[in-house]
This record gives C-alpha cells, structure tokens and sequence, in this order.
C-alpha cells in the first residue's frame, strides 16, 4: 500500500539550555497538499522545520520521508533527499545574479559549469510556475518578492519535492502574496508537497489544505480545510488568553484621550534626502511631533519611507532642512549623539539593522547605551553588572521568552527579538521614540503587546514617530497620520478625520 504521507516527524524534541522549544512533536504532510504550520512566535515552527532541513538535530524523534526512516545531519542531506527550504531572510548572494544564485552548488565537472543549460533549465521551470523575474540582475538591486521567487526557483531546481516556506509573505504586498498562492498550486498539481510557515490565519484559510497548529512547543491539533474557522484557529493558537481580534485579526487597543504638549518634542523643518537606486529620497518634508501622541506616516513601500526613517536618527543624510529635538538642532550630530538626546529607535529589518546576531540578549541590550556613564568603570570599561541589571528588567518588562540574558540573541524567535529591541529604546530615557513597521511578521498576540508599549509611552507623555507601511495598523494606534508618497507629505489626518480610503487612496497617488 503506497504510503500517503511525504514526510513524518515522529516525537521530536529539541531543547535550547533550559528551554523546551519543542515537546514530543508528531507533524505529517501528505504528499501533493499545502500543509500550513501555524502558531504565535516562539511557537516552535521554524525550529521543527530547521529540524527536518537539517540545521538543528533532535534531541530524540525520527523523520521519515515517503515512508523511510532518514537522518538528516546538514542542509546537504536534505537536499539531496528532495527536501529545500526558503528562510525568512534572504540566503542569495547579493553580488550574484538569479541564474548564478539558482545553479550555486549544482554538480559540474572538472573545468567548468554548463551555465547555458542550467540557465534553459532555469527559464523551463519559471515558465511552468508563471513567474517572470530578471536572470542577469544583481540579487541584491532586487526587491524582497523577486528574491523570493528566485529562491523557490533554486530549491525546485536542485529537485526538491518538498518545499518549506518559512514565513513567506513577511515582505510582500497583497498583489505578490496573490502571485505566490497561485505559484504554488501549480506546485502541487506538479505533484510537490509544500509546507507554509506562517503566524497569519487569513493566510493559512486562503493557501492551505491543512493546518497543523503549534503552541509552546506542543502541537494542539491538525486540522482539514473544510474544518477551519478563524475561532477554532485562534483558539488553538492562543487558547488561555480571550483576545479579541478585528476582522483584519488585529487587536483593540485602548487609546485613552490626553493633552499632548504644548510644544513639539521633535521639529522637521523642509528636509530633503537624495534617494537611492528606485526611490526617489524626500522632497521638501515638514512635520511636527507633539509629546502624549503617537503621530503615525503611512506609506506604500519605496516611497521615501526608508529615507525619513534613516534621516532621523542619521541627519548627514540630509541636504535640505533641519531636524530639531526638544527646541534644538540635532543636523549635525552623529547617530550616537542623536541618541545621547533622548531619541530612541527601532528599525525596520530587526536581524540586519536591529541587532548584533551572534551577541547575548545583554550585549544587544547594552548596543547604543554603551557610552553612557551608568554603563561606565571609570569612563572606560563596561559595567557588565548595570548591563546584567538593565538586561534582565528588559526580559522581565517585556515578557522575553529566554531562560538567561547571556542567550545569543539569534536563538530568540523574531517576535522576541522584537520586544528586545523595543526594550533597549528605553533603557535610558526617551522623549522621542522612532519606530520604522515595530510589527512586521509578529503574531497577533505580539502585535499587541508592541501596540500597548507605544500607546503606554504615548500616554505617558512621550512622542511616537510610528513609520508603518500597514494602514489598518496606524488607524488603531495613531493620534494623527501624514500620507507620504513619492517623497512627498501628500497631507495630514486628524484621528477624527481617518477614512480608510481617502488615506489609502494617497497612498497610492491618488
């Protein structure tokens, strides 16, 4: 009798020090289906699914691929099993082109690659799938949906029949997301088994004909398509906590009304950045921020976003205007000294821009604060004690899910990564918080826990400079949003005056 599962995980358990990351987990996909893998972050999926690509090795359990037991030691094993994984961040080489990072590592003889046949076999796989992308481009001038297509590209073309999507849809906009659901049903009539990472119920209903759920490790149930329903699945996520969630499966955040003050904490005056490579940079952009309010600019991506938010915190970036802090110029200070004035800042690409991968939960928590005299034996070596002292307040106010802050920061699932993040802004004390999209990729219960924090900062007097791509997102937790498009500020909303589609409709140009 043929056996209808592709791949078996069979009572895996895998612990990281004193933390129990997964707890006898059984997960099976049937061969030709998409399989979603759903649960909050630090549910255990990527790890159960870094297993079976062989990043991490169990500490017990067994995987079986279309019905034999495999051991996997390396990505090199699983390869060569048919199993490819696309990672949450881009594994391409940012000098190579597509075809060169597709046939990396693909066998050759001794003198040379046949780059002509590999680059047909190449372009026959795209033309099956319908995606369309440049072959000859630098990888690293491309946008994240195209690096995602040449990913899936690579695994197929190294044969993979089983592909593992690690949280897909983290950077792509609705129209990519449309493109890649339907790229991967031309998958699986192909007869290829997909497992969809992701923390996003309205994507598991839409993509997958089953869903396995997991939570602390432990997996609650798998359910078919024809038994999924938002409640059940919220449910199974988060089952001891009632949270309520909109139809866009946001939560509700209180947004008490109080006095803001009566002078803006932050001033930006005319300024004007030189864009790079497709964006245009900012054209002649004025705004002000008041303390006790959460002033929000929302923005369709590439629209000089980037540009404000590195400006910011970096004003040699400017060549017009000036930025002004609590009544004084900072435009010719450096980042650290913008810092020093009270500014805090949470960037939007957490594992490149946010973090030191390889340092602890203290270390990282330090970065930034490293000059500041609390931190200081002398005016010359760290106080590694005040740095235990601020790292573990951080764990404890954030709720960080880690059994120490001497654990590498890398280990932490990205929500966790997040609140870290947003915990060392206010190590010391902040009148201006700049954060650039604080909840891209986090689960729903993360999400509110981010929003909480910049409403409690808000409420506490402070002023938020919240730079979101995610309208739905800005219209709960802001005081009042700017349009920026194309560079420019295309205008300014009261809370009073929010409409859904009159923002969104300038958003886009309109």
């Amino acid at each position: 009798m043929e056996n209808k599962n592709l791949v078996e995980l069979k009572n895996i358990r895998k612990v990281f020090g004193k933390v129990i990351a997964l707890d006898n987990v059984t997960f099976t996909a049937a061969k030709g289906e998409i399989h979603g893998l759903l649960g909050e972050n630090g549910a255990g999926k990527s790890t159960l699914m870094n297993i079976l690509y062989g990043l991490y090795s169990p500490n017990k359990g067994e995987i079986y691929i279309d019905g034999k037991k495999v051991r996997i030691d390396s990505p090199f094993d699983s390869i060569k099993i048919g199993i490819g994984m696309v990672h949450q961040i881009s594994t391409l080489v940012p000098e190579f082109n597509a075809v060169e990072n597709i046939i990396l590592g693909t066998p050759k003889d001794k003198f040379k690659l046949p780059i002509k046949e590999e680059r047909r076999k190449v372009k026959k796989i795209m033309e099956e799938l319908g995606l369309t992308f440049p072959l000859d481009v630098k990888t690293k001038e491309l946008p994240a949906g195209v690096k995602q297509k040449i990913e899936i590209i690579r695994a197929l073309h190294k044969g993979a029949k089983l592909l593992i999507l690690d949280e897909p849809t983290t950077s792509l906009v609705e129209s990519e997301f449309r493109q890649l659901l339907k790229s991967l049903r031309a998958l699986v009539k192909k007869g290829v088994t997909v497992i969809f990472i992701t923390h996003k119920i309205k994507e598991i209903m839409e993509s997958c004909d089953s869903v396995t759920v997991l939570r602390r490790g432990k997996v609650q149930d798998t359910i078919d398509k024809e038994q999924m329903t938002k409640e059940k699945l919220v449910k199974l996520m988060f089952m001891e906590k009632d949270i309520k969630v909109t139809e866009s499966a946001l939560p509700k955040v209180e947004l008490p009304a109080i006095k803001r003050s009566k002078k803006p904490v932050c001033i930006v005056k005319n300024i004007e950045v030189k864009g790079k490579e497709k964006s245009k940079g900012l054209k002649n952009i004025s705004f002000e921020v008041y303390g006790g309010e959460i002033f929000g600019v929302a923005s369709v991506s590439g629209n000089g976003e980037k540009e404000l938010a590195s400006a910011m915190i970096n004003p040699s970036l400017l060549s017009n205007g000036d930025i002004l802090v609590n009544g004084e110029s900072i435009k010719h200070l450096s980042t650290l000294s913008v810092f020093n004035k009270g500014v805090a800042y949470t960037p939007e690409d957490r594992i490149k821009e946010g973090i030191l991968n390889d340092g602890s939960i203290k270390e990282n928590v330090l970065l930034g604060h490293h000059t500041e005299k609390r931190f200081l034996e002398k005016n010359l070596f760290i106080n590694w004690n005040e740095a235990t002292k601020a790292a573990r307040k951080t764990i404890k106010d954030y709720n960080v899910a880690t059994p120490s802050e001497e654990l590498a920061i890398r280990r932490l699932s990205g929500g966790n990564i997040q609140k870290v993040i947003m915990g060392r802004a206010f190590v010391s004390p902040t009148d201006l918080l700049i954060t650039h999209n604080p909840t891209s990729g986090l689960d729903v219960l993360t999400v509110e826990f981010i929003f909480n924090k910049l409403v409690e900062t808000r409420n506490n007097g402070g002023a938020v400079l919240c730079i979101n791509e995610d309208l739905d997102e800005l219209m709960i937790i802001s005081d009042r949003i700017a349009v920026l498009h194309n560079g420019e500020l295309k205008g300014i909303f009261q809370r009073s005056e929010f409409n859904k589609y009159k923002i969104g409709l300038l958003m886009i140009g309109g």
